[in-house]
């Protein structure tokens, strides 16, 4: 969907809500401004084997497009004596500091876009994130009591851009996939919603300027945009 006007965007958006029941919520980049600290993760592993991740790369291929650390290793031809699993688990222990410590803060907006969402709809968080990370988040920023469902990463289940995640979390919600929305900010996840048989909502920010969402119900500018509509539902 190529991005409209802002009354186009509210009709489209009341339009998309009111054949609704559950909204699937992303979590980074979205809910938490803590997409820097998963490059910061990143940045340190691979610093340790003298290869450094350029950040404005990162945001596409990492946070985007889900490529992560095998997609890094194969992009620069990399010959490392470390496997991309254990170079994996080093990034999960730098991060999950950040988020213990309380580093990594929400959004301005977020708590009161949840709390509106919670007025109308059944609301779940389904992230790439460890649930537990996710859950110190919001707990540091006090908003632990927000969502209730919260899906993080779970192996054996694939990963977005696979649908899994999100046909859990509606699973989760006792909602048909067909009648919940998922709102996202990356392509991994609008094409897991995409395969999930969802409609999504991409919501722009600092590091997404740049990128195409083909296939998009609706793009936002910001969670603000949002949240105006939600008072008339």
């Amino acid at each position: 969907m190529s991005e409209t006007g802002v009354p186009e965007r509210i009709h489209t958006l009341k339009a998309l809500l009111d054949r609704c029941q559950g909204v699937i919520l992303d979590f980074d980049g979205l809910i938490a401004d803590s997409e820097p600290f998963h490059y910061r993760a990143y940045n340190e592993v691979f610093e340790r084997y003298g290869h450094s991740i350029d950040p404005e790369e990162y945001w596409v291929e990492f946070t985007s497009k889900g490529k992560g650390i095998q997609g890094e290793i194969e992009r620069y031809n990399l010959k490392l004596d470390v496997t991309p699993i254990e170079m994996r688990q080093q990034k999960f222990e730098i991060y999950s500091r950040f988020c213990q410590n309380g580093d990594i803060k929400l959004f301005p907006e977020a708590k009161q876009f949840i709390q509106k969402l919670n007025g109308r709809f059944k609301v779940a968080i389904a992230s790439g994130s460890w649930a537990h990370d996710i859950r110190s988040i919001l707990e540091n920023e006090k908003a632990d009591s927000l969502v209730q469902t919260i899906l993080g990463k779970a192996p054996p289940r694939p990963e977005k851009p696979s649908p899994d995640i999100f046909l859990d979390a509606a699973r989760e919600l006792d909602v048909p996939p067909g009648q919940c929305v998922v709102v996202e900010d990356a392509l991994k996840g609008l094409t897991a919603a995409r395969e999930a048989g969802m409609a999504c909502i991409i919501v722009r920010n600092r590091l997404n300027q740049n990128i195409d969402f083909p296939g998009a119900d609706l793009i936002l500018e910001n969670l603000s945009e949002f949240m105006g509509p939600l008072d008339s539902l």
